[in-house]
């Protein structure tokens, strides 16, 4: 299992990789599409720039699963995965900008990438050294998935006016 897993969170990586870039133009593409909203940021806030990683993950994690077979603590290593490729995207972005008092896109991509592959490698390193996971570990992992989704859902057309909802360069939150 470990040479296929390794394999698999690395394609993983690159699918996610990918798909995320490309959700990044989505919405405009498809000519502003509130369905594509639902999962492609909508202005260039941090928090709907974390769709970019959210969503391919959540694609990614189903299709492995699949491909993977049953594995008991599959979707807790990779619930733990996304939320620390999030927080690093988060933390790195206030941490920066804080500093240096400016944003720089270049960075802010590479952070996409940084905490994609955080991601992988977490889930993989749970995944591969633990022993044993839980049936209700799994439950609460596949529970917590859906209620993210549903509050990037929520949170796309009605956003808290809070900073990281705020796009920066039209000062406006959601649609």
């Amino acid at each position: 299992m470990g040479k296929k897993l390794f394999k698999y969170e690395i394609s993983g990586f690159i699918f996610v990789s990918v798909v995320g870039t490309l959700f990044h133009f989505l919405y405009e593409w498809l000519n502003y599409n509130k369905i594509i909203a639902l999962f492609c940021p909508v202005n260039e806030s941090v928090w709907e720039h974390l769709k970019l990683l959210f969503f391919p993950y959540l694609i990614w994690t189903v299709t492995e699963y699949f491909l993977l077979g049953r594995k008991e603590n599959y979707f807790s290593s990779k619930i733990k995965g996304v939320l620390c490729g999030k927080l690093f995207i988060v933390t790195f972005f206030y941490t920066y900008s804080g500093i240096t008092g400016k944003t720089s896109t270049f960075i802010d991509i590479l952070s996409f990438f940084i905490g994609t592959a955080l991601s992988f490698t977490v889930s993989y390193e749970i995944m591969r050294n633990s022993k044993r996971g839980s049936r209700a570990g799994e439950i609460i992992s596949i529970i917590l998935f859906t209620a993210i989704a549903g509050i990037f859902f929520l949170f796309t057309f009605i956003p808290p006016l809070i900073p990281l909802f705020e796009d920066p360069q039209k000062f406006t939150y959601g649609i």
